[in-house]
């Protein structure tokens, strides 16, 4: 696995992130309670790349996931600060970064699917 180069641009940040194409949601809980889900559909599939993301690197969407969401998100997080509501997933991390109350995530795997890689492993042809 090569190193992650965090970019101003969020096209050129998910290029990077792992294949999301096993996943069916990722589901999105506060105490114990189903917030929301990000689907694999279009329009949404790169926020649920980002979010797998930070389920893989980081576990829980606490106070640093939001943080580094929202620096991964690039161009968009200023967009979603000027207009709260246009962009629900960004707000979501906006709103862990302002109250420090973190969310869990759980990724949901389409019928039949495991996931695609083992992204975390290290890259055997560093060797």
């Amino acid at each position: 696995m090569s190193l992650f180069k965090t970019s101003n641009v969020f096209a050129e940040n998910l290029e990077q992130f792992p294949e999301v194409g096993s996943i069916e949601r990722i589901e999105i809980s506060q105490d114990g309670a189903l917030l929301s889900t990000i689907d694999n559909i279009d329009g949404q599939r790169g926020s649920l790349a980002l979010y797998n993301y930070l389920l893989k690197t980081m576990g829980d969407l606490d106070i640093y996931a939001a943080k580094r969401g929202l620096e991964l998100y690039a161009e968009h997080t200023a967009d979603a600060r000027a207009n709260p509501g246009k962009h629900p997933n960004i707000d979501r991390l906006i709103l862990i970064e302002a109250t420090h109350k973190p969310m869990t995530m759980k990724a949901v795997y389409k019928q039949g699917e495991t996931p695609e890689s083992n992204w975390d492993e290290p890259d055997d042809t560093a060797k």
